[in-house]
């Protein structure tokens, strides 16, 4: 199960950076209902290509996931979690997909956390 929560999570990321990476003026529609004017555009491509590294390097080893990349995806999909709830709440740019996403990290986030505290599998 839980090489199966860490590779999901990585894929997710590594999606979401080709995404990001190709696609960026859709995915900005998407998740933000707007476009990604002036800098927006080299920082969105970016956040693309760290997404894809991000996902790439957690990855699970042949000997499961490594505690270490299990911290980095909890805090990354928590802090995308905060910042998307902050985005829905606070700001006009609400796309599509903003609140499904949010959901979707939280979720991420609660699995994670739940596999950092209470899986002694989980290698150092």
């Amino acid at each position: 199960m839980q090489r199966y929560l860490v590779r999901a999570a990585a894929v997710l990321e590594i999606v979401t950076g080709v995404a990001l990476i190709t696609l960026l003026e859709v995915t900005c529609r998407l998740l933000l209902a707007a476009t990604p004017d002036g800098v927006g555009a080299p920082l969105g491509r970016l956040t693309g290509i760290g997404l894809l590294a991000l996902g790439i390097s957690c990855l699970p080893a042949a000997d499961g996931p490594r505690r270490n990349t299990v911290l980095g995806l909890l805090v990354y999909n928590g802090g995308v979690f905060l910042l998307i709830l902050w985005l829905g709440l606070a700001t006009p740019f609400h796309g599509l997909l903003l609140w499904p996403v949010a959901g979707l990290h939280a979720i991420l986030t609660a699995l994670l956390a739940k596999l950092l505290m209470s899986s002694p599998a989980v290698t150092r």
